[in-house]
Parts: structure tokens; C-alpha cells; sequence
């Protein structure tokens, strides 16, 4: 009995660790928009004006369909490519903080 508990909290405690190692960063999000886009000239716009431009379920439509970059060149109102913000290394951070911070989502940007 003994050796199943400590079995289960030592499992516990492991799930607890990496679970939060693969998960998204909504405020690197804000940060990889601000450095690619605003900085560069490339969108007046502040990325949580960006943000608040579309519901989390569009957001979340508009991710799933892979049309980030397209999406967010027309909110910045870009004739020219803007710099690739979505890429496979980013595209979740970007993604968690365009619907952490949706108009409906409730979460201000600080």
C-alpha cells in the first residue's frame, strides 16, 4: 500500500511538472507581434487593437484555416507582405494571444 502511494504522488507530481512545458504564451504572443510587426514598420496598429478585432471562435476559425498572416495584413491595411510571424515556432504563442485577448474573451492586455 505503501509503495502504491508513493507511486501515485510521484506521478502526480510528475504530470504537474511537464504539463505546463508544452502549453502556449500569450505574452510571448503579444511580444513576437510587437517585434515582427510594429517595429518593422509594418502595422500602425498595436497588436492588442489586432487582437480585439476578431471574437476567440474567429480567431480560432481563422488558426485553424492557417490564415493568420492574411488576416492580420488586412487589420494592418498592408498592400506589401508583412515579415512571417506564423511560422511553425510562433504560430501557437501568436494564436494564444489573439484569443486570450478577442474582444469577447475578457482578458486586457496589460
Amino acid at each position: 500500500m505503501k509503495n502504491v502511494t508513493r507511486f501515485l504522488l510521484a506521478v502526480g507530481l510528475g504530470l504537474t511538472l511537464f504539463s505546463a512545458v508544452g502549453s502556449a504564451d500569450p505574452s510571448k504572443g503579444g511580444k513576437i507581434i510587437d517585434k515582427l510587426l510594429m517595429r518593422s514598420g509594418g502595422c500602425p496598429i498595436p497588436a492588442s487593437r489586432v487582437a480585439m478585432a476578431h471574437s476567440v471562435a474567429e480567431w480560432a476559425k481563422i488558426y485553424k484555416e492557417g490564415k493568420m498572416e492574411e488576416e492580420i495584413q488586412k487589420l494592418c491595411h498592408k498592400k506589401e507582405p508583412l515579415p512571417k510571424i506564423t511560422n511553425k515556432k510562433y504560430a501557437k504563442d501568436v494564436y494564444d494571444y489573439l484569443s486570450t485577448y478577442a474582444y469577447d474573451s475578457g482578458g486586457v492586455p496589460a
